[in-house]
């Protein structure tokens, strides 16, 4: 229902100035309302207070109102000068349209599993890539850190692992391209939207590319609305997330004297003149990141534009690693004629990001007791009493060290559309990818690395180019209690990538650092590579829905790839998918508990092809060997050839359940589903005596079972006041089904049947041999203070037989808890992220504590007679390492991060109107405040693949930004 009341007024100007206020039907302001003068491109934006100012022309007639959700509002101008507007719900608009891959979809209709994150979602969090913006945000989906340098992101798995070599990548696609390598490419801030396909029916669309799962992206476009200039921009400080407790100089020396090692006359000097140096203290420092976006969207009733332009910098807590990238996109839709469409998705980046070297690993293993300057503030090269550790600060010197990476990429689609018929349309893709990628290393003499040896420098060049070429028909047919939808497409896709790079010894002058190589004495290293592969496709998909209670979709994709071997190229992925609309049935009418109730049933097969081009054909290696007393080359076969390599296939069952109580204010769903792997393309291990390290094969299978839970609760809206809470939490576990059609386990390669995919195997840790044990450790040749482990056979022989499995590394159970405040022009909001049920190798641990004497240790809790711990052996510095002394890293790896707060504050009308502005918002935030682990210290533990280095420290980071439209 339309309320409007109206004021009266007479004028006799070209131009009057209309204003009002809209609100919903609880009265509530509604902000972001567009306010247009019908039929042309004058008209503006309710503010966060639901009102609006506009000049119209005085023979203007009809202003339009429309806001996603509600109906969209007409009314006749006349005289009228006022407009208090109550906009009414539209239910239909309330199904959110989602991206499904080739097509999009109300929410409602949807078969499949699919997950969303939102622009909202991400603009909260100060994240460089997308896939760091869905951690804790999407069911089924495991997103852990791949490292701490700068320009990192993070390594994503969609329902677990599959394959046991080949790739577990989820496909990315964006704007409806496939998009390979980097992601960190794709600015966030231009994401609209992005949607996760998880089980078949989703997936299955995209065949032997949606194996592993699918990422939509969807960046923003523009429309026919008024122009708004936007720029946000946030600066942030970063600190050390938490740091080691290292030994000082005392606990060093004494723990060098229980060991039993020798002293150097230079150590012993120091020790006595107190000297306790905090390393890392002197190589960590306060890092920075800051972003800054322009962007400008607009348009008209035949052309809309979207164009941005980002400068994205962080430097690291290590200074001499940072990361930048300048992004600019171009999004253009034009109407030719009623019929006729165009436009382009256009991104050009280029990143520079210095990697740097590890003074940190460094740091931690020279002694307190080794001075980094002399007394007239030179820097020692060599601190300390070991010849072979060198000045952890050597690579902060100006050109001692560079290790530079730039990529240069421009990514499209251009596309056009044709209505062929009412109801059929015909649309083409074209998706250029172009990548440059050059990498400049330089290490000094004075370097780290070399350490007083001879300069080297190395340059690697790669080129890559992809295209993507579809053609896309689309029929639409809606009669009576019928709504028909057929998809049909053929595409190609091809990509060449060329590759060289030189490594050479001795330059003459240091200044030069790679790029001038030919002058170098010495070449190491050089080679160069051209890899190509293609896949050709054809599919078709239908979506049937009937009386809006009953949706069926039935999909098949053929794929050829030219990766796999003659008579296997081909494969059909086909999938089916059922959804019942329960809350339309008669029988539910009397209730009023259940908005919404869907019921979900799906299945379906995708394929992998991820593996190296050429893998079928086998490969020559070049070898070095005498002849006639002078070095000569040679080849010999580098691969086995495999002729029979087919497709790995993935068969997949989901049940969903999607709900909505009280209309609404609770929504959610549930999903169980199981993923059967099979003829997986292993790079199997061989024995070394057949000449070859391994040959990639069909093989074995494996298997993923889970769940996931989703709920998003409103909590309260009352007037000027709302709280919105979600909570995902979900768990997945994967097993090897099969390897060799026997059911064995493979142990050479740490492969166990009803075991996930990669496990740790190590020996079980039982304490420390303490007195009064002799006896008992005599039989395994171990002393008091000496590790203590398991002899699991009990046949008092300590060998590769003990060894048992500790836990995988991958997560059984993911958590994440998001909330959103808001009251008048205040906004609160934080999300916190648990992960658990894997085991870590604490890798930093056993290798920062040896316990020698050498290096400096990490202050652990170490046996000695008096302190007769279970924890850690004692010292002795006739060991480089402990007697087994990888036990002492297995840790529980659940940890529990808030891992972001974010609290803004947007100015009211009354000041907007002063300075011109539609919005302007400013925040700070706080990116990962706290953790909570198992870590000693608190360290953080969240990375891929669950071992835990000496590399760089994680961080957290406070941050200020605005947010400014106009």
């Amino acid at each position: 229902m339309l309320i409007v009341f109206a004021g009266l007024s007479i004028s006799l100007a070209a131009q009057k100035v209309v204003t009002g206020k809209v609100t919903d039907e609880n009265q509530a302001p509604l902000t972001g309302v567009s306010v247009m003068v019908k039929g042309t491109t004058v008209g503006t934006l309710t503010d966060i207070d639901g009102a609006f100012s506009l000049s119209v022309p005085d023979n203007a007639r009809i202003l339009s109102f429309s806001f996603i959700g509600m109906k969209t509002s007409e009314i006749e101008i006349g005289t009228l000068t006022t407009f208090n507007v109550t906009m009414e719900v539209d239910i239909g608009m309330l199904e959110e349209v989602v991206v499904i891959g080739y097509g999009t979809q109300r929410r409602g209709s949807i078969t499949g599993s699919i997950a969303s994150v939102t622009t909202e979602d991400i603009q909260e969090l100060p994240v460089i890539d997308v896939g760091s913006a869905l951690q804790g945000r999407a069911t089924g989906v495991v997103a852990l850190a791949s490292g701490n340098q700068p320009g990192e992101g993070v390594t994503i798995r969609i329902r677990g692992r599959r394959s046991l070599t080949a790739t577990n990548e989820p496909l990315y696609v964006v704007d409806g391209i496939p998009y390979d390598g980097n992601i960190v490419d794709i600015n966030p801030r231009d994401i609209k939207s992005m949607e996760i396909l998880k089980d078949a029916s989703a997936t299955a669309i995209y065949g032997s590319r949606g194996a592993n799962g699918v990422i939509l992206v969807t960046t923003n476009r523009g429309g026919d609305f008024p122009t708004t200039v936007s720029y946000s921009g946030q600066y942030g400080i970063t600190s050390v997330l938490a740091l080691p407790d290292l030994m000082n100089g005392d606990e060093y020396y004494t723990m060098k004297e229980v060991g039993g090692r020798a002293f150097q006359p230079e150590e012993i000097a120091a020790h006595d003149r107190g000297v306790s140096v905090d390393w890392l203290k002197l190589v960590l420092d306060k890092g920075y990141q800051q972003n800054h976006q322009l962007s400008i969207r607009g348009g008209s009733e035949k052309t809309g534009f979207a164009l941005s332009a980002n400068y994205l910098n962080e430097r690291g807590v290590i200074k001499t690693q940072d990361f930048s990238r300048y992004s600019f996109r171009v999004n253009l839709d034009h109407k030719i004629s009623d019929r006729i469409r165009v436009g382009t998705s256009t991104q050009l980046s280029n990143s520079v990001q210095n990697w740097g070297s590890n003074p940190y690993g460094t740091a931690l293993a020279i002694s307190p007791l080794a001075e980094p300057y002399d007394s007239e503030g030179e820097m020692v090269y060599r601190p300390g009493a070991d010849p072979l550790l060198w000045n952890a600060l050597a690579d902060y010197e100006e050109g001692n060290m560079v290790d530079e990476r730039n990529t240069l990429r421009v990514f499209a689609n251009i596309f056009a559309e044709v209505d062929i018929l009412k109801n059929l349309t015909y649309r083409m893709n074209y998706g250029p990818d172009y990548r440059e990628y050059r990498r400049g290393v330089f290490q000094g003499t004075n370097s780290i690395s070399r350490q007083g040896g001879l300069p080297r420098a190395q340059k690697e060049h790669r080129r890559t180019y992809n295209y993507t070429f579809e053609n896309i028909l689309t029929y639409n047919l809606t009669s009576g209690n019928h709504d028909l939808n057929f998809t049909g497409l053929y595409s190609v896709q091809k990509s060449t990538g060329e590759y060289t790079n030189i490594y050479a010894e001795n330059v003459p002058y240091e200044t030069q650092l790679f790029h001038n190589i030919g002058t170098a004495e010495t070449v190491l290293e050089f080679g160069s590579d051209l890899s190509e592969w293609g896949i050709m496709s054809f599919m078709g998909r239908v979506n049937y829905e009937f009386m809006g209670k009953y949706m069926l979709t039935l999909t098949g994709r053929y794929d050829g790839s030219s990766r796999l071997a003659e008579g296997n190229k081909w494969g059909f992925f086909p999938s089916a998918a059922l959804m019942w609309r329960v809350n339309k049935e008669g029988f539910m009418s009397t209730q009023e508990l259940f908005s919404d109730l869907r019921l979900r049933v799906s299945y379906g097969v995708t394929g992998n092809t991820g593996i190296d081009p050429y893998q079928t054909r086998g490969s020559l290696t070049r070898t070095i060997y005498s002849f006639g007393g002078n070095a000569a080359f040679g080849y010999a076969p580098g691969t086995i050839a495999n002729p029979d390599l087919r497709w790995e296939s993935s068969a997949t069952l989901n049940f969903g359940v999607d709900f909505g109580l009280m209309d609404n204010r609770i929504s959610g769903s549930v999903e169980i589903y199981q993923t059967n792997t099979k003829d997986l393309l292993l790079e199997r291990q061989i024995p070394i005596t057949s000449g070859f390290n391994s040959v990639m094969e069909n093989i074995g299978e494996t298997r993923n079972r889970g769940w996931e839970v989703n709920l998003i609760t409103r909590n309260l809206t009352s007037g000027e006041f709302s709280w919105e809470t979600t909570l995902n939490f979900f768990g997945n576990k994967e097993e090897i089904i099969d390897l060799y059609g026997t059911k064995t386990d493979d142990v050479g390669n740490e492969w166990f049947i009803g075991q996930p995919l990669t496990v740790w195997y190590d020996y079980n840790k039982l304490g420390v041999w303490q007195l009064g044990e002799e006896d008992a450790a005599a039989v395994y040749a171990m002393d008091p203070g000496e590790i203590k482990v398991e002899d699991v056979n009990g046949d008092n022989i300590l060998n590769q037989d003990d060894r048992v499995i500790l836990g995988s590394d991958m997560p059984t159970l993911t958590v994440g808890i998001g909330s959103r405040f808001e009251y008048k022009g205040v906004d609160l909001s934080f999300l916190l992220l648990g992960v658990f049920g894997h085991t870590i190798y604490n890798s930093f641990e056993v290798s920062n504590a040896t316990l020698q004497g050498r290096y400096n240790n990490i202050d652990v809790d170490y046996w000695t007679e008096t302190n007769p711990t279970n924890k850690h052996p004692k010292p002795d510095g006739s060991m480089e390492y402990p007697y087994y002394s990888t036990t002492r890293g297995y840790y529980p790896g659940d940890f529990f991060k808030v891992k972001n707060i974010q609290l803004g504050y947007s100015l009211p009308n009354t000041i907007l109107s002063k300075i011109k502005a539609k919005k302007l918002r400013v925040f700070i935030n706080f990116d990962t405040p706290f953790i909570f682990s198992q870590l000693a210290d608190n360290l953080d533990p969240e990375v891929y693949g669950g071992e835990v280095t000496s590399d760089v420290p994680s961080t957290r980071m406070n941050s200020i930004g605005v947010l400014l439209d106009f």
